[in-house]
């Protein structure tokens, strides 16, 4: 058995099977995928990559299936769909997959990589069978709670990983949540006296979304990389060529294709981002019927960009509209055993909980972006398309 020294987990100790695994060129290509996509040009320290994060996953898998009481033949499906459970992600985490609804989801495309790639000869080579990991990889079969549930050995992870690496203070305790973890007709639950743990879980992970996955910073990388992106596949660049790349090679791609992904690449590699002309709240988003029918939509969005932009008189691609899933805490329907052995949803059990998931949209924005020099123009422009799309509305009343 093999050790690795991790700076969250301090040891982590590896089977033969899990470090053949390991050496695949699927799961050493998440080397070169940062976690946190851009985050790093806000936290420098945000460096921290899939792989990492995949043997921390696979670190809390072995101690969920141990504490959960499982046999090792049951637990090392789950520990290996850990280990492998990013193994789909395309080039800047997450951002990759808001590019185009066709791309579908990391876990699919993760799943498919299981069952097909070399992947599923590496795991038949030590009795694993791959449809049973692909299966725990897109949240079915038994047990696939605990690699894929409300309460995840993926999520505990990369919270206190994210914390850590962008510097911010979390107390969440992934050993104690896992103490009190029970199994019972296939769902975990959290047994009473781990509520506190889980709700530190759900706090950290509320707080992290203004500071780091929300933070207006991010979300305009973000948004560039996305615009130009899209720019490169009108210009017929496959999607699937696209997604077995790394950080670095779609960089590359933008910069090789020239005009505006390359004014995005380098955009990226220097650190000139595009700056808020606007940004709104949930609760003006709510209450403007106009506004909303103009970002309902991503076809609705892009004809929106496209008029602020000929307002402003400025080229396409110079203004971006973000407008952001809704960050929502699925943590909340996890299930809390009582002592007295009745089961409550954990919002119900806790009423810090509940009140979270009451507030889990506050910290909600979406933005239109725009280069620095631009913004004055840019600003000027949402008022009078904004005063347009309301006139409009009222004389067709």
């Amino acid at each position: 058995m093999q050790a690795l020294r991790d700076p969250i987990h301090r040891n982590i100790h590896l089977e033969p099977w899990a470090v053949d695994l390991i050496d695949a060129r699927e799961l050493q290509r998440l080397r070169r995928i940062r976690q946190l996509g851009t985050a790093y040009l806000v936290y420098p320290g945000a460096n921290h990559t899939r792989f990492e994060h995949s043997l921390g996953a696979h670190k809390l898998a072995q101690d969920a299936t141990r504490n959960v009481g499982l046999s090792p033949d049951e637990a090392r499906p789950i520990q290996a769909a850990a280990l492998l459970h990013d193994v789909g992600h395309g080039p800047m985490s997450h951002t990759f997959e808001e590019i185009d609804p066709r791309l579908g989801r990391h876990e699919e495309f993760g799943a498919d990589l299981v069952r097909w790639s070399g992947l599923a000869d590496r795991l038949r080579a030590h009795g694993i069978e791959p449809r049973r990991v692909a299966e725990l990889l897109s949240g079915n079969g038994e047990h696939a709670c605990l690699v894929s549930g409300d309460i995840d050995v993926d999520r505990m992870d990369y919270l206190v990983r994210d914390a850590h690496y962008t510097g911010l203070r979390v107390s969440v305790d992934p050993e104690r949540i896992l103490q009190t973890l029970t199994l019972r007709d296939g769902d975990a639950l959290v047994r009473e006296e781990g509520i506190t743990a889980v709700e530190a879980l759900l706090l950290a992970r509320f707080l992290m979304y203004p500071a780091v996955y929300f933070h207006h910073t991010c979300r305009a990388a973000e948004s560039m990389v996305i615009a130009g992106v899209r720019r490169l596949m009108a210009d017929h660049a496959k999607p699937d060529d696209l997604r077995l790349l790394d950080d670095a090679q779609l960089l590359a791609a933008l910069d090789a294709a020239g005009d505006f992904p390359r004014r995005i690449a380098q955009g990226i590699q220097e650190r000139r981002l595009y700056k808020r002309a606007f940004e709104g709240t949930r609760a003006e988003f709510d209450a403007d019927e106009h506004l909303r029918r103009l970002l309902e939509s991503p076809a609705a969005r892009e004809a929106f960009e496209r008029e602020l932009a000929e307002d402003a008189r400025l080229a396409p691609g110079d203004v971006i509209v973000d407008v952001p899933r809704l960050p929502l805490l699925h943590e909340v329907g996890a299930r809390v055993l009582l002592k007295s052995g009745e089961t409550l949803p954990l919002r119900d059990a806790s009423t810090l909980v509940g009140t979270l998931l009451k507030a889990q949209t506050d910290h909600w924005r979406f933005w239109v972006f725009t280069p620095k020099e631009n913004v004055e123009p840019v600003r000027r422009a949402f008022a009078r398309v904004r005063d347009r799309a309301r006139a409009t509305a009222s004389q067709k009343r």
